[in-house]
């Protein structure tokens, strides 16, 4: 009984010494949270259906909700639609005026402009996306482009295949973000959600404190429980941390099920839009990277998956941008068209691209 009476007063003065801790550090460990309710509340939102949205450091201290997800590049009167989707090559049309300003100008047709493009999408997120800005906004592009990257195969399959949800009809439902995150992935913003949603919650801070340490407690028993079903089963490649070169690996090395698993993923999204009466084309683009500019055949290329993937369906086109660059003198050369990381163009030739792309769309 002594015992039993020690551990309890030595369990009760280590809680009191954890409490006053964390009850003096509050505010340090709110210092990254989002400061306004709404945008908090809207990542919150969206982190239970896609594994992420757009994020930007200053989006800590700024009222934003929409924007997460699309802005309008041009909003007018009118009902044609013309949307944009892919990863960060068609997020960085908003970071460049004179390619915003070369868009609207080559599609004054369209009342309306739309630009998703949210960085490390891939054909899974793209699918869900286009869903919410369908049910949520109710956005109905009559012209639909879809940019799909080389570094799709890698951010697929190691980030977010374990994280895909199918419905009964195998059509995706969500991609939901990893609670407690197995490894940090600079796209997963469920701490700085969880923390934001304590510092937001209408209580004291005795009280901020002990919710605190309750998340603090379930992270660490959520990790451990995670590392001890993935050291008795099969899931060891599955939570692999997915760093940049894992994901440029996929370019090198993708075996006969990833490809498989890749044209799913493509045909239940081209699927989907071909049943949609109010788009009347959709346009995937695929682009090769540095590398396989100059490895050529060396290396895989998502062209070829999605090339495969567009057989059978009317409204689906595809421009292979590593057929158009055979056939066509688009850039100075293959070399000093990109940003140091190789997989971008420098905004000059991104225009390049942009001009030789709404040529095409007329």
């Amino acid at each position: 009984m002594h015992r039993y009476l020690l551990s309890l007063i030595s369990f009760f003065i280590s809680y009191i010494f954890i409490f006053f801790y964390f009850f003096f550090s509050l505010e340090n460990n709110f210092s990254n949270n989002f400061k306004y309710v709404e945008t908090a509340k809207f990542y919150e939102k969206y982190f239970e259906q896609i594994e992420h949205i757009r994020f930007n450091k200053e989006f800590e201290n700024k009222e934003i909700t929409n924007e997460l997800i699309f802005n309008y590049l041009k909003k007018e009167e009118g009902r044609r639609t013309i949307l944009f989707q892919g990863d960060s090559w068609m997020q960085q049309i908003n970071d460049q005026e004179s390619s915003k300003d070369l868009i609207k100008f080559k599609l004054k047709k369209y009342s309306n402009i739309i630009n998703a493009g949210t960085a490390s999408y891939s054909p899974s997120l793209i699918f869900k996306q286009f869903k919410i800005l369908e049910n949520d906004f109710k956005i109905y592009p009559d012209t639909l482009v879809v940019y799909i990257d080389q570094t799709d195969m890698g951010d697929e399959l190691c980030r977010y295949k374990k994280l895909t949800k199918f419905n009964k009809n195998g059509e995706i439902e969500k991609v939901p973000g990893e609670l407690y995150p197995y490894y940090r992935d600079v796209f997963n913003l469920h701490e700085k959600i969880s923390l934001s949603s304590i510092e937001h919650t209408n209580t004291n801070k005795i009280f901020k404190t002990q919710l605190l340490i309750n998340y603090k407690i379930k992270k660490a028993l959520y990790r451990i429980l995670k590392r001890i079903r993935i050291s008795l089963s099969d899931e060891k490649n599955t939570y692999k941390k997915c760093r940049w070169e894992v994901i440029e690996n996929y370019k090198q090395n993708l075996n006969i099920n990833d490809k498989k698993y890749l044209i799913k993923i493509l045909k239940s999204f081209f699927s989907y839009l071909e049943k949609k009466d109010y788009l009347n084309s959709v346009i995937v683009v695929t682009h090769p990277h540095k590398l396989q500019l100059q490895k050529k055949n060396e290396l895989n290329d998502i062209s070829d998956i999605v090339a495969k993937s567009v057989l059978g369906f009317e409204k689906i086109n595809h421009i292979n941008y590593t057929k158009v660059l055979k056939e066509k003198k688009i850039y100075k050369n293959f070399t000093d068209i990109w940003f140091a990381d190789s997989i971008h163009l420098l905004e000059e030739n991104f225009n390049l691209f942009l001009i030789n792309l709404l040529d095409q769309l007329d």
